[in-house]
């Protein structure tokens, strides 16, 4: 993410390029935030629907996640516990 005054100014995805749907990489900023609060991620995602038109999916959110499965359990206290309530969210709702 790129950063202006404290505030996001852009978003830049280098690391895995790729065609594919933008809420995966809406998802993947989304987990990104957790470290900061979840409110962080809730703005960012308001900010990008109302930039963009779109609608958000929580299946973003499942596959982001998934992906980090791995890792997860090497994550400290509160942010693999947001991390844990974004899926269980996400998943709620895609039921």
């Amino acid at each position: 993410m790129l950063w202006r005054r404290g505030a996001v100014s852009g978003v830049v995805d280098w690391q895995v390029t790729s065609v594919g749907p933008g809420d995966v990489d809406v998802g993947h900023c989304r987990v990104n935030l957790l470290t900061r609060s979840s409110e962080a991620a809730a703005r960012f995602t308001a900010h990008w629907e109302e930039l963009t038109g779109s609608t958000y999916h929580p299946w973003a959110d499942v596959v982001t996640v998934v992906g980090f499965l791995d890792d997860l359990h090497e994550v400290p206290g509160s942010d693999r516990n947001r991390t844990e309530e974004l899926l269980a969210r996400a998943v709620a709702e895609l039921g």
